[in-house]
């Protein structure tokens, strides 16, 4: 029987261009044991959170229309006293896990558990291998030995690790020491760039971002995450011009979050549609078509700009940044002139 790399599997799915929500992204739980500087995420105590039972019905309707990839996520979701059981009811579905975590709260059950029914991969973000640098960000003592034990628990119990870093201010002159803390795990090291506001609209994480000249540095040592993959790449190029929505947002990914709110992607979390009162068949095939329908109402730049192809441009980030969807984000306009000027020397 022919064999296929799991990479050209998933490419070849994403690449069939049929609107079926294939990747799915379920937060958890907005709370988190760390306060990450530079984390988009806001906690809102007043909002009550999906219950197992609301779960697995979520679950089991996301199954039936063909989800295949599943991340969970938080905050931090193994802060959920349930975690077990919800990963148990979606690994018993048949879906393909990936679990985000900051790996502080790991322990021998968890571990011993992952093993017996592991995951597809358990990405840790790791943004600092000192105490200082790790604490500067995650502003909580103690969590740096916390992670690095944890780390080491999922390395003991030979469970799917991938790490994943985010360059910033705090952490730029560290990235060498990052760098060798992969190679030593035995992983190449890539770190993205990209730091976005809070979902609430507060911009202070963007003050955390890194000067367009440390990027070059990145770039030039080839440790960046590419901005735009293959699958994304193609999608791109098929789009009319005018249309405001570029992504794969709303064609084969979805996003929900913990109080059972769907909606288009990560940073444009409004319109949202309830599953608590209303089913994920009807979100997915008929408000999502209408968010992807929106066209381009201002003459705004990023209309017609020719090399919106290779920028990180989104209307979601722009809604959060600059409160209109449709304004140029000036930090994507550089990062994108930068990916061009690197093309056209090549």
């Amino acid at each position: 029987m022919k064999t296929q790399e799991y990479k050209d599997f998933s490419l070849r799915l994403h690449s069939k261009g049929a609107r079926k929500p294939m990747v799915g992204q379920f937060e958890f739980t907005h709370r988190c044991n760390l306060r990450c500087q530079h984390c988009s995420i806001v906690h809102d105590s007043q909002k009550q959170e999906l219950n197992y039972p609301e779960l697995c019905c979520i679950l089991d309707e996301i199954y039936q229309e063909g989800c295949l990839w599943l991340c969970l996520t938080g905050g931090e979701p193994l802060l959920r006293e349930d975690f077990l059981d919800i990963y148990a009811y979606a690994y018993k579905k048949g879906f393909i896990i990936s679990i985000f975590t900051n790996a502080t709260l790991l322990n021998k059950k968890i571990a011993e558990y992952l093993q017996k029914f592991p995951p597809f991969s358990i990405e840790v973000t790791l943004n600092g291998v000192t105490q200082k640098t790790y604490e500067l960000i995650t502003q909580t003592p103690g969590s740096f030995e916390k992670a690095m034990r944890g780390i080491e628990l999922l390395r003991k119990y030979s469970l799917p690790l991938k790490l994943k870093s985010q360059a910033m201010t705090l952490n730029f002159n560290e990235l060498p020491l990052i760098r060798r803390f992969y190679e030593k795990m035995g992983m190449k090291f890539h770190c993205s760039v990209i730091i976005d506001p809070r979902i609430d609209g507060s911009t202070e994480p963007c003050s955390l971002r890194l000067p367009i000249e440390k990027i070059w540095e990145l770039e030039n040592r080839k440790e960046l995450v590419k901005g735009r993959d293959e699958i994304k790449d193609t999608f791109f190029k098929e789009e009319p011009s005018d249309t405001l929505f570029r992504c794969p947002g709303g064609t084969w990914a979805f996003y929900v979050n913990p109080f059972g709110e769907l909606f288009f992607c990560n940073s444009m979390r409004r319109p949202s549609w309830d599953l608590r009162s209303h089913s994920f068949r009807q979100g997915f095939y008929e408000l999502f078509p209408k968010i992807r329908s929106v066209k381009f109402k201002s003459g705004s730049k990023c209309r017609t700009c020719l090399i919106r192809h290779l920028c990180l441009y989104c209307p979601g980030k722009a809604e959060l940044e600059r409160r209109d969807p449709e304004a140029p984000i000036p930090y994507y306009c550089e990062l994108a002139h930068l990916v061009a000027d690197k093309a056209r020397r090549q």
